[in-house]
């Protein structure tokens, strides 16, 4: 960003005779008038600009509210309203079938049981995440779930983001509805942001970076934003840098368990603001305290908080052991125990609530810690007397009961019983704004995407750029490798007679082979990104490797070979990409890569040729790009080759060129090698189709 841009963060300097409290010097004081008011041409920075890049603190206290009222109001300006949506789920509920050693305790002898015996059918229970649960999460409110680990919070989240997957073995019951639309017909994605648990990155990016990235992926380009909101909208990746406290290391890479980069604090920001720099109305967050210390998680809830109160956006988020002063900030809390829900509602009315089944808290006691004991069955200690011990509620369907019979429960269930209208909220300008959710409708005109498909990939491929570039000890090791393959090769077969030649070839084509699928470690590189590595290192190996070796010294043959190579090379590294967008985790990927390669190696037509394949699996080589490559790369060399050679066969010996011996024992016909060309363009194709599919159908998110 150029400074002028970043100049736009600063506040206007006071007037000298001005005395400025040192809170307030985020703000621009020449500004505090009606936060709505404005004159024409007025843009978010223009005239209003109220943050303070070098404090933080002031920023969150005053100027960061007045900025979301002026953002509010412009959006208002502009007819483009942020939707508000109002979330009601009734009744529920999500259940999956595991093996029953999963559910149960599963022993070693079990185990090997399951090892020796695996044509035994493995016994299936149901085992219920969530219980049907009902409540209502209303616009601009901030909702707290409270529970232990393993109770089911994380599940209701990745529910409320449609992030459940739904198949043979999962059941979702019930149905979720924001302002009246189920997910499947709005783009889900627009509207509802989950921060997950862990922290995945990529490690050689910085955080500005990827907060960028994640700012264009899913809002498009500032110069594609209405004229009135492009200033702010250049602006969006410092905003939330600053929101975060995350300046001072915005240029540092976030880094993994390997590569050094900013703390385990500085990285869960980083994953909560990429969320945030979306743009969405329902932000989910699932344990984001994990590594923080009180201090900053106050902060990243008040920033929240006021976000929420200014703009209406809905705020869930689950957290262990948060301090008083962070529970105060929410309106609901929402307590979940081993999938049952056992309170929804205010805030301010939980403790009563308990007090009324028979639970006070102590004075010095922490609220947060005291629900949690008293929904997991050890509240014993707390009881106030008031209920008979052996009638206080203790297991999770005990509690739930009591909580349905409740008056606040009542009161959720008739307003969900009445539906979605006007009359549920305080004003029209309310309605209207949880309304709008209905702009995010699935249609074919719009796309879920901010980016049109040419700037998208421009996008990625930039990234994948910076990665590559940020790793040189794997560029220079790689081009290293291939020198040193290519020199070893062509130095074994150098002046070697003519009946080593096809084994050198299908040598070259299974080190090349193994060195592709290694990009699976790396991550889901993009295709212009590979092809400019892939020319450099074959050109390397091949030129080297040719001429050792005595190869035809035809010009034309020399470059068909490198083509041929450059496809099967390729191919290898997209089926690499594939596996690893395909199956669920790298070490899965990598033992389906391993199973291809043997089959590539096994099917390619020279360890077993095609003349003794049965015919059971010799269909099996139509599927094989080493079979296309092999066969191609055997045409050119030996096309023409009538040179006398004695074969030895049957306990016979007989004279035949090299050509008739490569057709009569591998079925390779040298006169067919554009065809095995085409052939092998083919396979290329369909693997790219094959992961673009895999990208479009298959997500591993969902679980």
């Amino acid at each position: 960003m150029s400074d002028d841009k970043r100049s736009l963060l600063q506040p206007e300097a006071p007037a000298a005779t001005e005395e400025v409290p040192e809170v307030y010097r985020s703000l621009n004081f020449r500004s505090l008038q009606d936060p709505y008011s404005h004159r024409g041409g007025d843009t978010m920075t223009s005239h209003y600009s109220t943050l303070r890049t070098d404090n933080l603190e002031a920023m969150l206290n005053g100027g960061l509210e007045k900025f979301y009222k002026k953002y509010n109001h412009l959006s208002r300006k502009i007819n483009l309203q942020l939707p508000t949506p109002e979330v009601r789920f009734q009744d529920l509920s999500f259940s999956v079938q595991v093996p029953a050693s999963v559910a149960g305790h599963n022993t070693v002898g079990s185990h090997l049981a399951s090892i020796f015996t695996p044509w035994q059918k493995v016994p299936m229970v149901t085992k219920h995440a969530l219980h049907p649960m009902t409540g209502i999460i209303k616009p601009g409110s901030m909702t707290l779930i409270l529970a232990n680990p393993g109770a089911g919070k994380s599940t209701f989240l990745k529910a409320l983001a449609g992030k459940l997957q739904d198949n043979k073995q999962t059941e979702i019951g019930g149905e979720i509805l924001y302002s009246g639309l189920r997910g499947d017909e709005i783009d889900l994605i627009k509207l509802a942001g989950l921060v997950d648990q862990t922290d995945n990155h990529i490690p050689t990016l910085t955080v500005r970076e990827t907060f960028k990235f994640a700012d264009m992926c899913v809002n498009g380009r500032p110069e594609d934003q209405p004229e009135e909101m492009r200033d702010i909208a250049a602006l969006r990746t410092e905003l939330f840098l600053q929101i975060l406290g995350l300046e001072n290391c915005a240029d540092t890479v976030v880094g993994d368990a390997l590569l050094r980069g900013v703390s385990g604090g500085e990285r869960k920001r980083v994953t909560v603001g990429e969320v945030l720099v979306g743009g969405q109305s329902l932000f989910l967050c699932d344990e984001i305290s994990t590594g923080l210390d009180s201090a900053a998680t106050f902060d990243i809830v008040k920033s929240m908080r006021t976000w929420c109160k200014t703009l209406g956006g809905s705020v869930i988020v689950a957290l262990l052991q948060p301090t008083p002063e962070v529970v105060e900030m929410f309106d609901d809390i929402l307590m979940v125990h081993e999938g049952h829900m056992v309170y929804h509602g205010p805030r301010t009315e939980i403790l009563d609530y308990f007090e009324n089944l028979g639970f006070t808290c102590p004075p010095r006691v922490d609220p947060a810690d005291f629900l949690i004991e008293v929904t997991s069955g050890r509240g014993h200690r707390y009881a106030n007397g008031s209920v008979e011990t052996r009638n206080l509620p203790v297991t999770p369907e005990e509690l739930n009961h009591l909580f349905c019979q409740s008056d606040i429960f009542k009161k959720t269930h008739e307003a969900i019983s009445k539906g979605f209208n006007e009359h549920q909220f305080e004003n029209a300008e309310d309605f209207k704004k949880a309304k709008s959710v209905t702009n995010l409708a699935r249609s074919k005109q719009n796309s879920e995407f901010g980016l049109a498909f040419i700037p998208s990939t421009l996008l990625l491929l930039n990234r994948q750029k910076l990665i590559w570039l940020r790793d040189p000890p794997l560029l220079w090791g790689k081009l290293l490798e291939a020198l040193l393959i290519g020199l070893v090769m062509g130095m074994i077969y150098f002046n070697v007679s003519s009946t080593y030649y096809l084994r050198m070839i299908f040598f070259s084509i299974a080190l090349f082979q193994r060195q592709a699928w290694q990009q699976i470690t790396i991550s889901l590189s993009l295709w212009f990104a590979e092809v400019p590595y892939l020319i450099i290192v074959i050109v390397l190996f091949v030129t080297i490797e040719y001429w050792l070796v005595g190869w035809s010294d035809n010009g034309g043959d020399f470059i068909f070979f490198m083509f041929v190579f450059y496809l099967y090379t390729s191919a290898c590294t997209y089926v690499g990409q594939w596996m690893s967008a395909l199956m669920p985790n790298e070490k899965v990927a990598n033992v389906a890569v391993g199973a291809l390669s043997c089959l590539f190696n096994l099917f390619s037509g020279y360890l077993l040729p095609r003349t003794a394949m049965k015919h059971g699996y010799k269909w099996f080589q139509y599927l094989m790009p080493s079979s296309y490559s092999l066969a191609a790369l055997v045409g050119v060399q030996f096309g023409k080759n009538q040179d006398i050679i004695a074969v030895t066969a049957n306990n016979s010996t007989k004279q035949m060129t090299v050509a008739d011996y490569i057709a009569n024992t591998y079925d390779f016909r040298p006169e067919r090698k554009y065809d095995f060309m085409v052939g092998l363009i083919v396979i290329w194709i369909v693997v790219q189709m094959a992961i673009y599919l895999t990208f479009k159908y298959v997500s591993h998110l969902k679980r």
